[in-house]
């Protein structure tokens, strides 16, 4: 059976929770700086991937939300927050506040008909995350789609981060197929994820969802390119459906 393995948080569910939390505990202060609360997000979460990725590559893995809890006092120096206001400038409460709010991901328009589509097509669908295996069966469950727990493979298990080679390794022995007639293929919106999952072996679908450019003269292109998740699913199974 062709399958498919999917990227989750950024490509299957939204980061907008967080950005929304952030402006409901900082919005007023990063206002007087004119700072906008979903830019600074944005600027915390991809911070947060380039050190789990940097922790990673030098064998000091440590997982995304401990590095998330810890470093948006630099984020927010780096933003323009002046140093002698920054210990006043959140509590405590306020990261775990976001942080919570931010795990409570919500799914991408058209994710429960994507999969349906795809099954529909005859493809068996896993799915790949930093995140923990219970928390990304929680986001699922909650957007009402379902992913059993076998089908969900987290870099936890391999203790290394995206986009590591052991990750995609691990995937593609876990939900790849090399038998005559079937494919496995990787789908993302994050361009660095697809190009580390080509490398790795798989087909490669991408989503322009999250980052819009694909930007293919840095991260080379994916087999297909779509502008959402319903036409990804259709144009997977139009691509490597069994005719």
């Amino acid at each position: 059976m062709p399958s498919v393995v999917f990227d989750v948080v950024g490509t299957c569910f939204s980061y907008d929770n967080g950005a929304e939390a952030v402006q409901a505990r900082l919005g007023h202060k990063l206002a007087k700086y004119g700072i906008p609360s979903k830019l600074l997000f944005y600027a915390w979460v991809c911070g947060t991937e380039r050190d789990y990725s940097y922790l990673s590559q030098i064998k000091q893995y440590k997982p995304f939300f401990d590095i998330l809890s810890n470093t948006l006092k630099r984020v927010l120096f780096q933003a323009g927050i002046p140093a002698e206001e920054l210990d006043d400038f959140f509590t405590a409460e306020d990261v775990e506040y976001i942080r919570e709010e931010y795990k409570k991901l919500k799914p991408r328009p058209g994710l429960k008909e994507m999969m349906q589509t795809l099954r529909d097509g005859g493809f068996e669908v896993w799915c790949c995350s930093d995140a923990n295996v219970d928390r990304v069966k929680g986001y699922f469950d909650h957007a009402g789609v379902e992913m059993p727990l076998d089908h969900i493979l987290s870099a936890d298990m391999v203790k290394a981060g995206k986009p590591e080679p052991e990750v995609y390794k691990f995937a593609r022995e876990k939900a790849g197929s090399d038998k005559p007639g079937e494919v496995s293929i990787f789908a993302a919106s994050h361009a660095w994820d697809t190009a580390a999952a080509k490398a790795a072996g798989f087909q490669t679908a991408y989503t322009t969802t999250y980052e819009l450019d694909p930007c293919e003269q840095i991260f080379g292109a994916s087999d297909i390119v779509t502008p959402d998740l319903i036409s990804l699913g259709k144009g997977i199974v139009e691509k490597w459906g069994k005719k």
